[in-house]
């Protein structure tokens, strides 16, 4: 797996941001995710969603591509800006 994640805290994500990326899942369709990466540079990949974990008090995406992404660094979800869905 590559791994895309910043050493400083994981900042929690709502509820309702978790649901829609449960909604693609589900779907088991392919969706075009933009994250920022260990530089902050965006990364935009298209692949299915695999699973979702959560490691040491952080959650991540596993992508069907091989790409682990922290789910707090994701800025797009299928070209829609997600930080509105984000209260926190």
């Amino acid at each position: 797996m590559e791994y895309y994640e910043k050493i400083n805290g994981y900042v929690r994500i709502s509820n309702e941001l978790f649901k829609e990326f449960e909604k693609v899942f589900k779907k088991k369709e392919e969706c075009e995710l933009v994250f920022l990466d260990n530089k902050n540079d965006k990364i935009s990949i298209k692949s299915k969603i695999l699973e979702f974990l959560n490691i040491d008090g952080s959650e991540y995406m596993d992508t069907k591509i091989g790409t682990r992404i922290r789910l707090d660094k994701i800025i797009s979800l299928n070209g829609e800006d997600i930080k509105y869905l984000n209260h926190y």
